[in-house]
């Protein structure tokens, strides 16, 4: 009996974890080679680290978008795992602008009052606090219904093309205005963050670059930029830094649902900045 509790024990301090990591694609560099394999990696963890496996039969979509050709779909079975990383090598063709998007199925976290608060400060949803503190919620152990929605556009060769622009269709979703790869030091770079296909105003985005990323020891970001989307869904940030950028938000809402109290969809986007 007591090796029982000891397992759930360990098994639900797992699931908490997991569920307070963010979810990113990177690649070694994003700028690809026409006609080449390249390994892609999931990062759940942090965006420098990733800190657990991603398990297959939770990628509900895997979308590849290779410069000038069809979206498609690569089998779970193609992915492999190492070092606490999810694995996938891909093959490009043409030269242009490639797109690759996961969506995870859905999962439900169950914290304490103690936990909960830690999670919601990782997530930069301080809003949700101070609610729960007025209406006494604050005390209460909460279920927390979760799912990840992350993308990555990377770069074949020199010649620009449209792929950037993709919709995918996930629950919540990033899509650049202009084309990453068309950027320099010192430019705008607008980006529109959509909830069910619509722009979304007044979201929390973090957005931030290489090793500028992570928490202080009370619980608050330490990204780059932190803002809000305006009455159309858009936040604009000024590219200051080469290298690997990311964008990375929370929605978070109370739950109709019987076996949830809060619904949690997160989504990120990676690309490289380029010396010039």
């Amino acid at each position: 009996m007591k090796q029982k509790i000891l397992l759930s024990l360990v098994a639900l301090t797992s699931l908490l974890v997991l569920s307070a990591h963010d979810l990113f694609i990177k690649i070694d560099s994003f700028f690809l080679k026409p006609n080449s394999e390249t390994l892609i990696y999931v990062y759940n963890g942090t965006f420098g680290k990733s800190e657990a496996i991603l398990a297959r039969d939770r990628m509900v979509d895997v979308s590849l978008i290779n410069p000038g050709e069809e979206i498609v779909h690569p089998d779970s079975s193609l992915w492999f795992e190492e070092n606490n990383q999810t694995m996938l090598k891909i093959k490009t063709r043409k030269e242009g602008t490639g797109v690759l998007g996961v969506s995870t199925s859905t999962r439900v976290g169950n914290f304490t009052p103690e936990s909960f608060i830690s999670n919601m400060k990782h997530e930069g949803l301080l809003n949700v606090l101070e609610e729960r503190k007025n209406t006494g919620e604050d005390v209460n152990p909460v279920r927390k219904k979760y799912s990840k929605h992350v993308k990555a556009i990377f770069q074949v060769g020199d010649e620009l093309s449209e792929e950037y622009k993709t919709i995918l269709g996930y629950a919540i979703e990033f899509v650049p205005m202009t084309n990453p790869y068309s950027l320099t030091l010192g430019d705008e770079l607008a980006m529109k963050l959509l909830i069910d296909g619509q722009p979304v105003a007044e979201e929390m985005v973090y957005a931030s670059y290489n090793d500028t990323f992570g928490h202080a020891n009370d619980g608050s970001a330490l990204d780059a930029y932190q803002m809000k989307t305006d009455e159309n869904g858009m936040i604009r940030v000024k590219i200051t830094d080469v290298g690997h950028w990311y964008f990375r938000t929370v929605n978070l809402k109370k739950s109709t649902e019987s076996d949830a109290d809060y619904i949690s969809i997160s989504a990120s986007l990676t690309f490289e900045v380029k010396a010039p």
